[in-house]
């Protein structure tokens, strides 16, 4: 009788530690899903900047994205570490979502879209974001096209004050 009721306390000691170490696991599950509820809202954000022709939303945007990016954990970081390999200098084929370069592709495009319709310094706004946020190689393709806008810049201010001072 001693036995079976030894049997029977082991078994209620045991039985709520079971199911409060069920429970915690389920809890451990809870931050992936804020984390999804995060990354969609940047989802969404990249989605609106890539599809607006509104400037000072796809700043807004932008802003929004980058700020994103430096307040997420660096250990979630899907991108392995950089390696000796040289980046592409084209636009790379993911099959995962990097919010850096989502953050650097809207900057790009409002930065772009700014130049097309003559906000320079919106433009050069964006595209130094773009420089000094993202000089990793694995960014080298928005960083070189961020270059390139800033140098179609500097062109067109240097010919404007070619201009002014020749009249």
């Amino acid at each position: 009788m001693l036995q079976r009721n030894g049997w029977w306390l082991i078994l209620v000691l045991i039985l709520p530690v079971a199911i409060s170490g069920c429970d915690t696991s389920r809890q451990a599950s809870k931050p992936s899903l804020t984390d999804n509820d995060r990354f969609m809202d940047m989802w969404g954000v990249y989605t609106h900047c890539s599809q607006s022709e509104d400037l000072d939303a796809m700043g807004v945007d932008a802003q929004r994205l980058s700020l994103a990016v430096d307040v997420m954990d660096p250990a979630a970081d899907p991108i392995p570490p950089e390696s000796e390999e040289p980046a592409p200098m084209g636009a790379t084929v993911r099959l995962s979502a990097d919010p850096a370069a989502m953050a650097a592709a809207c900057a790009l495009r409002a930065g772009q879209v700014a130049q097309g319709m003559g906000r320079l310094y919106f433009a050069r706004e964006m595209f130094q974001m773009i420089v000094t946020n993202y000089p990793q190689p694995r960014y080298r393709y928005y960083a070189a096209q961020a270059r390139e806008g800033l140098a179609r810049l500097d062109a067109a201010r240097s010919g404007w004050f070619q201009q002014q001072t020749a009249t």
